[in-house]
């Protein structure tokens, strides 16, 4: 009896010492960044003000991303805005901070359909490419517009970066393509013979980048991690956060959620 009441006591003593476990932030790959490169000073800096670990996840693509917000397998993320709303109605979602992005930036984020300057738009199998899974500028903001255009189109894949869904319609490899305006105004800056070859069917609004969320269970308090991203000292890691994005170039904090912000495009 005396050695049970010993192994208990140990086995209590151990428990209330044992340190808890990681917190995952996680975000999703895109070829041009390396978002783990991005992550890890907001991971140190939450580590320190948490009192805990933190890990980098980075998924494969934002519809990854969302999966695994939805099913709780990481505790914040940093999304895209396509990530963000395929996730938003998960119970534990919480949006809880979003980039201070300059708005020059701000209006340059914005998504364009190109086409090859003689396709048939009435054809009934346009070649469509798009960026990767989930990609908000690539993706996400053109397929209203195609579908209400009528357009028939067939999955010409995914190109991997907004260059390359570009690149496909230069080779011919595709018919129509989505993606950011950014390598669009280049081409037509550096090489106006080729953008010629180009026409452009529809151009986005400006594109709000996703926010910060959290995923509340019973060992993450939301408003306390969100109180350490938005906190002074989270402006360096804030900033270096900032440059795994086009869309958040030039942020230097991040600031709680204004849900304005997002409130369009959750209707």
């Amino acid at each position: 009896m005396k050695a049970l009441i010993a192994g208990l006591l140990v086995l209590v003593a151990t428990s209330a010492t044992a340190e808890p476990r990681p917190l995952v932030l996680a975000t999703y790959h895109y070829a041009r960044y390396d978002r783990a490169v991005a992550l890890a000073p907001m991971a140190e800096h939450l580590g320190h003000a948490l009192g805990r670990k933190v890990t980098v996840r980075v998924l494969e693509s934002p519809d990854a991303l969302a999966a695994a917000i939805r099913e709780g397998q990481v505790d914040a993320a940093v999304t895209n805005l396509s990530a963000y709303l395929a996730s938003a109605t998960a119970p534990a979602t919480r949006p809880i901070a979003m980039f201070d992005v300059p708005p020059a930036t701000l209006d340059g984020y914005r998504g364009v359909l190109l086409a090859h300057v003689g396709v048939d738009l009435k054809a009934s199998a346009l070649r469509y490419v798009r960026v990767i899974p989930g990609s908000t500028s690539g993706a996400l903001v053109q397929a209203p517009w195609v579908k209400a255009q009528g357009l028939s189109v067939t999955d010409a894949g995914f190109a991997g970066t907004h260059d390359g869904a570009m690149n496909r319609l230069l080779d011919g490899s595709a018919d129509i393509a989505a993606l950011a305006e950014e390598p669009w105004r280049t081409l037509k800056a550096q090489k106006p013979a080729e953008a010629a070859k180009l026409v452009e069917l529809w151009r986005s609004d400006p594109i709000p980048p996703g926010p910060v969320v959290c995923v509340q269970s019973a060992d993450i308090a939301c408003d306390v991690v969100a109180e350490a991203l938005t906190a002074p000292a989270a402006a360096s890691p804030a900033e270096a956060l900032s440059k795994g994005w086009s869309e958040t170039a030039g942020a230097t904090r991040l600031i709680p959620v204004d849900p304005v912000i997002y409130a369009p495009f959750l209707r």
